[in-house]
């Protein structure tokens, strides 16, 4: 048997790698159920489902060899970037999904609650918080799907 591999792990899923498998657990079925439709609406290619059972998802991975690594340098060629990029280009190009996510005023009032808490509760200093809050600020701002600048297309 192939060893396991935790490839990410939080208080909401953890996610292991077997082999040519991944297995996520995910806490909040209704994230993993979009998901899964995002999967099977995506115009590139996806992992296959190999099974579901609740909380678990179990997916084949994608055939290939990785690009790159986190921390390491890639050797991979140029036209594997560019391989790379032209599947991105696919998926930005592609029309949203049908579903709607948490709205901006959500999630503005989650960062400035955790933003808070990390100044009421002495991890950070206050004025680092408020800097990077200020910063954060671009992600929180309004724009119109599609028309962001494509840094892909300008390299």
């Amino acid at each position: 048997m192939s060893r396991v591999e935790v490839v990410v792990a939080h208080d909401e899923r953890a996610t292991l790698r077997v082999g040519d498998v991944f297995l996520k657990i995910d806490t909040d079925q209704a994230a993993a159920d979009v998901e899964v439709e995002a999967m099977t609406t995506a115009p590139v290619p996806t992992p296959e489902v190999l099974w579901r059972r609740p909380p678990v998802l179990a997916l084949a991975a994608l055939p290939g060899a990785a690009i790159a690594r986190l921390g390491e340098p890639s050797t991979a060629s140029p036209n594997a970037w560019s391989a790379a990029g032209a599947v991105l280009r696919r998926l930005h190009d592609a029309p949203l999904p049908p579903w709607r996510g948490r709205s901006i005023d959500d999630k503005t009032q989650d960062l400035d609650e955790e933003c808070t808490w990390l100044v009421r509760n002495d991890v950070l200093p206050a004025d680092l918080v408020a800097r990077n809050r200020h910063i954060a600020q671009a992600a929180l701002r309004p724009f119109a799907p599609g028309c962001e600048v494509d840094v892909l297309r300008s390299a």
